[in-house]
């Protein structure tokens, strides 16, 4: 049975934390049940309909374990395959994946590890805050949070952040 709960504002984000740090290497099973494994559907309709491309900057916030950032690059591995590969030669690829959690960024590296993705210059593992991202104005073609806006406390800073 699922319960809530008041909590004080300046309570949340170490609450948060405490949670992903607990559920970190069990994250995405625990995604699979809540959702029936339809957040896997849901993720892929997400970057279907970023469209990422070849040369690309994309911040993925909240993104720890990986999810998001493994799909937009392997669809632009695939764009590059069937496009032509001089064009991804010229535009060096960045995905950064961004969470305020160490452990679930930890998640993330272990899974790239095993996915062959160890050493892919385009992924970048960022430590931060979505409320608060150390990137310059403009410097991101593109932009995800997926369901990470739910644990952030300020979440029309966080979009702010998006925007800028």
């Amino acid at each position: 049975m699922l319960s809530f709960k008041d909590v004080r504002e300046q309570e949340k984000s170490e609450m948060v934390g405490n949670v992903f740090t607990s559920v970190a290497k069990n994250y995405d099973v625990m995604n699979d049940l809540m959702s029936a494994g339809l957040h896997r559907l849901w993720k892929d309709r997400l970057v279907e309909e970023l469209n990422p491309f070849p040369g690309m900057k994309h911040l993925d916030v909240a993104g720890g374990t990986g999810d998001v950032a493994f799909r937009v690059l392997d669809t632009i591995k695939h764009r590059v395959l069937r496009d032509s590969y001089e064009d991804y030669l010229q535009e060096e690829t960045k995905i950064y994946v961004c969470d305020i959690n160490p452990n679930m960024l930890n998640v993330g590296k272990k899974r790239a590890l095993e996915r062959g993705l160890g050493d892919d210059r385009s992924l970048i593992w960022v430590e931060g805050d979505a409320e608060a991202l150390k990137f310059d104005n403009d410097s991101m073609d593109g932009y995800t949070i997926a369901f990470g806006i739910r644990n952030v406390t300020h979440i029309e800073q966080a979009l702010a952040e998006a925007y800028r």
